[in-house]
């Protein structure tokens, strides 16, 4: 049906070239610039059509053709695609959280859902649904939350789905932790808010471990490491001890440091980066990105038999991963989730003791370390031969078979194992002077560093 559209189009307008979907639409609408739009149409597009911007006008008219077209040929499937992007895209014209953009994001969905009943492998239907039920409830969160929270639950279905045909597509899975995290604000207890949370802090990761370009996914990230730390601090039923819960409290705000730091890095022009940075920059461990305990082979011990495994402190710039030497394991131990407690003093690092601080890197061996530029392949691993913890191996053009890296745990396997894609892709792309100048040390950081003799 849409073919035959086209040809009588072109057989009744001179110059005029029918393709529909993309720019091609827009350029074939762009022929008629607003000459034809004939027969009633529904309140909202009727005042579309008049629109003052072309481009809204070549939309109205591509709404009206793909109306026309899907009554008559209820089968065509491109046709209820494409007059579902249309519809979806015409809605961002209206009023905000009107009830006509509700309406027409309403009717987007049913477009895609028939286009789905004939063609129900189209990962790009599934996804776009998605898109269209969010954009849904936002426009209706105040006047109906019920439908608001109905459409968030069906948006991310249509992600999950989308995902199955389409894995690792970035820019779903970021899409869906969104939706996920707006779905633990509303939730009903805490145990049902750290759930959601996880899984949104899931879908931002598995999206930049995709993409490590991908700058919206590593601060969506971050934002969400930033959202859960406050409501954890000002949740009273969060089940924890108050000593418990600070901690992982400045933890949480470190980590979401990290990745708003390396959103920054990764986009330094984009305005809402450098002002979140300028929030939670202080919540790093300056001049470091990334600054905690690993257990790390010795050194002479990589890629032998007798390969033994030693905890010490590690630290992460825009230069490399390495075992800190004494100097800057009280650089960043000192700088590292700088907060004040309730009583006014300052606190260190979660986990770090004075003594560990004081202790220094000894040993016979030489200090590891791990040169961004000669990253390889970094990612977690279950290898039942290491020392409990979260595992990580690391492939650098020294040791291409890898070398095994254990945090203490799980999540702060994941935060370093994000940290050094995300450093490693930018060092990669001679990208790390943006890095580099993101840890700048702020002066008292100077002062506390010439102190030190560094």
């Amino acid at each position: 049906m849409a073919d035959a559209l086209a040809r009588e189009l072109e057989q009744q307008f001179d110059g005029f070239k029918a393709c529909f979907g993309g720019e091609e639409l827009k350029r074939a609408c762009a022929t008629l610039s607003g000459a034809l739009i004939s027969g009633k149409l529904p309140a909202p597009l009727s005042a579309l059509a008049e629109d003052s911007d072309l481009h809204v006008r070549e939309l109205a008219f591509a709404a009206r053709q793909y109306a026309v077209a899907t009554a008559e040929q209820p089968d065509d499937y491109d046709a209820l695609y494409n007059h579902g992007l249309v519809l979806q895209e015409l809605s961002g014209k209206l009023q905000q959280a009107s009830a006509e953009q509700a309406a027409m994001l309403r009717q987007a969905c049913s477009r895609y859902e028939a286009a789905l009943a004939l063609k129900p492998s189209s990962h790009a239907a599934l996804y776009n649904w998605g898109v269209a039920l969010s954009d849904l409830a936002r426009c209706v969160k105040q006047s109906h939350p019920a439908e608001a929270v109905a459409a968030l639950h069906l948006a991310s279905q249509k992600y999950a789905e989308s995902l199955q045909l389409h894995p690792r597509n970035p820019q779903a899975l970021n899409n869906w932790g969104l939706v996920l995290q707006e779905l633990s604000s509303d939730a009903r207890d805490w145990d049902e808010r750290h759930a959601l949370v996880a899984a949104a802090m899931d879908k931002f990761r598995l999206a930049l471990r995709s993409r490590p370009d991908f700058d919206r996914g590593c601060y969506n990230l971050g934002t969400v490491f930033y959202t859960f730390a406050l409501a954890l601090q000002g949740d009273t039923d969060a089940p924890a001890s108050r000593q418990a819960k600070d901690i992982s409290v400045r933890t949480l705000l470190a980590v979401a440091a990290q990745y708003i730091c390396l959103a920054h890095a990764l986009q330094p022009s984009k305005e809402i980066y450098r002002k979140s940075l300028g929030v939670v920059r202080q919540m790093l461990p300056l001049p470091f990105l990334r600054a905690g305990f690993l257990t790390a082979p010795r050194s002479r011990s990589i890629g032998t038999v007798t390969e033994t495994y030693r905890r010490d402190w590690f630290v992460l710039d825009h230069r490399s991963l390495r075992q800190a030497s004494s100097m800057e394991m009280s650089l960043s131990t000192a700088g590292a989730g700088v907060l004040s407690s309730s009583s006014g003093q300052r606190v260190g690092a979660p986990g770090v003791s004075a003594a560990a601080a004081a202790a220094g890197v000894g040993g016979e061996d030489e200090p590891l370390l791990l040169a961004l530029t000669e990253l390889l392949a970094v990612r977690r691993c279950a290898e039942f031969s290491l020392p409990e913890g979260g595992g990580i191996w690391v492939s650098t053009s020294g040791v291409p078979t890898g070398i095994y890296l254990v945090a203490d745990d799980a999540d702060a396997a994941d935060a370093w194992v994000d940290a050094l894609v995300l450093a490693g892709h930018l060092a990669g792309c001679r990208c790390g002077e943006a890095l580099e100048e993101a840890l700048a040390p702020t002066p008292a950081r100077r002062k506390q560093s010439a102190a030190l003799g560094m």
